[in-house]
């Protein structure tokens, strides 16, 4: 890694995303992006982008149901390079029913590839559908624990979804053992 002596910021992406609930018990998740430019960037047809500005800021917000399902969408370009950047914000409602889970990337992908939608924007799904599986988890696994304590009787769609997902929670793993050992193999 160099020191900073070394290297001058050219480019700063932040994403933020919030979680809160509602009245309803539901979620609403917000995702922002910002591009922060450290450098000029050159237009061929406008004005240039100076360092210290804007060259993105956009948000999306997406309020969830209890069942893992988009019940409202908003996207709101406040700063892009480009005056028709924002034309596809609406197009973001196409959303709306669609369930977090499998599939999901892919008819997000379906709905909104291309330019049907906005690279920033899409990618804010994304980030605004991990949130919410972070978020709605205490919620989510508190009732499946009422329901059932022991994970081997969980429905499919109320199975730890995320073992084998990575390396923390691969299914003969300690995390597997400590957490779920019901559906941890048996250790040889």
């Amino acid at each position: 890694m160099s020191n900073d002596s070394t290297r001058r910021l050219v480019h700063t992406r932040t994403i933020t995303c919030r979680a809160f609930r509602l009245a309803d018990g539901g979620l609403e998740i917000e995702a922002t992006v910002t591009d922060l430019k450290g450098q000029e960037v050159p237009f061929r047809s406008r004005e240039p982008v100076r360092e210290g500005e804007y060259m993105h800021t956009m948000s999306l917000s997406l309020v969830m149901d209890g069942d893992d399902t988009i019940r409202d969408v908003r996207a709101h370009t406040a700063i892009a390079p480009w005056p028709m950047c924002g034309g596809v914000d609406a197009a973001y409602r196409s959303l709306i029913g669609l369930r977090i889970g499998g599939g999901f990337s892919q008819a997000v992908k379906e709905r909104l590839g291309g330019i049907q939608g906005c690279t920033h924007l899409t990618e804010l799904v994304t980030q605004a559908a991990n949130t919410y599986m972070q978020a709605s988890w205490p919620d989510r696994i508190g009732q499946q624990m009422a329901i059932e304590p022991d994970p081997r009787r969980w429905s499919p769609r109320n199975t730890p979804r995320f073992i084998n997902g990575c390396h923390a929670w691969r299914e003969d793993g300690s995390t597997v053992q400590q957490e779920y050992p019901e559906l941890a193999p048996p250790r040889k």
